[in-house]
């Protein structure tokens, strides 16, 4: 009995370490195109999302692929306040083509420069799909 105990034990812990894995790995849907063909992507599986009283964000990530040679591809993290309208960009990677970091940039005053995007734009498009979470 006590070894069938085990087994199970052991099998819901390696079930539960592979669901933590799988969790926290990108999880992209693209949810617009730019101008110039390039495709961005939404990262669902790093959102952040915090709703209290007056409070309601959610930090994450997005990517855009370039298409055109001799541009590059960045991953972006956000920050969306849904009740206010607002996003901030908080940093920019810069990647190449695996997607592997070449240049990484923090912006430290990012929620103090949070703006309301533009109807249409792709801001517009990051922001409705980040608030359309909740």
């Amino acid at each position: 009995m006590n070894k069938s105990i085990q087994v199970i034990a052991a099998s819901i812990l390696s079930l539960a370490t592979a669901t933590t894995v799988q969790a926290q790995q990108p999880q992209w849907v693209e949810i617009t195109k730019t101008e110039s063909g390039d495709r961005v992507f939404f990262d669902t599986a790093s959102q952040v999302k915090l709703f209290d009283a007056g409070v309601k964000q959610n930090t994450f990530r997005t990517m855009t692929l370039a298409t055109a040679a001799g541009r590059r591809s960045f991953r972006q993290r956000h920050q969306a306040d849904c009740f206010k309208g607002t996003l901030a960009l908080r940093g920019l990677d810069l990647v190449n083509a695996q997607g592997s970091l070449i240049r990484e940039v923090t912006l430290e005053r990012a929620d103090k420069d949070a703006v309301v995007p533009a109807e249409g734009t792709i801001a517009a498009s990051i922001w409705r799909y980040a608030c359309s979470q909740f």
